[in-house]
């Protein structure tokens, strides 16, 4: 019985569908493995009303009696839904860290949306719940700042029930690309600035990041973390994630 409810609970309704066809629809593969994401048609074509309507769904949801693969999923679901409804509110930008006030760059301190009485920001989801509530490495890798230097949007929603599995498959696809590992003409290894920016959520040390990455590299990338090459350098790029 408890396998048909938890079944039950994920099986995707309308809305969830027509936010899954949006996704699917206008996100295609760019330059160095990047999902980009065509803002402009999901403007034009009544797409962005389809995402408003997901999100006002999800938060009329309880994710605190979900367990923890299934808050998991809806959080992520939701950070990266409502990033895409930010950035088309304001569209056409070039980056998302243009939006914001006077005296802030980009869009995540502000209050955005209110799930289960509390009016939660961008960075409370992500800083806040998910890497506090379900800490694990494999968050970066699940939520999207509509940004080429960010692990991808996934053209498919997060589910609990292949949680483990698509999270390391994102992993592998960020880790195997530039964005995410990159061998240096000197033979060092330059990282994300993500892994910078949340060391701690990958260990103690640099072996324990040589662990993570080396965990889903390949090739080149992978014989160069198993050397030994030493960490020089980190790198991000802030350009919105658009199709042309």
């Amino acid at each position: 019985v408890m396998a048909l409810v938890a079944v039950e609970a994920w099986a995707m309704n309308g809305t969830q569908t027509d936010y899954a066809d949006v996704l699917s629809r206008n996100l295609a593969p760019g330059a160095d493995g990047v999902n980009l994401f065509d803002y402009a048609a999901a403007k034009d074509n009544g797409d962005h009303e389809t995402i408003k309507a997901f999100i006002a769904e999800q938060t009329a949801k309880a994710p605190s009696t979900m367990n923890d693969a299934e808050a998991t999923a809806y959080w992520a679901n939701l950070y990266n839904a409502v990033t895409l409804d930010v950035v088309l509110d304001n569209y056409p930008v070039k980056s998302i860290r243009s939006i914001g006030g006077m005296f802030s760059m980009g869009p995540w301190g502000r209050e955005l949306v209110t799930v289960e009485g509390h009016e939660l920001s961008l960075d409370d989801i992500e800083h806040d719940i998910l890497r506090v509530d379900f800490a694990s490495p494999y968050i970066h890798y699940m939520v999207n700042c509509a940004s080429y230097g960010c692990p991808n949007l996934r053209q498919e929603l997060w589910t609990a029930d292949s949680l483990t599995e698509d999270q390391r498959a994102a992993a592998r696809d960020f880790i195997n690309t530039d964005r995410g590992v990159s061998i240096r003409k000197d033979g060092r290894i330059a990282v994300s600035k993500i892994y910078k920016w949340f060391d701690e959520d990958f260990g103690d040390s640099d072996d324990d990041l040589r662990a993570h990455l080396a965990k889903h590299a390949t090739g080149a990338r992978l014989d160069a973390l198993q050397s030994g090459a030493k960490f020089k350098g980190s790198h991000y790029n802030w350009d919105l994630n658009a199709a042309e």
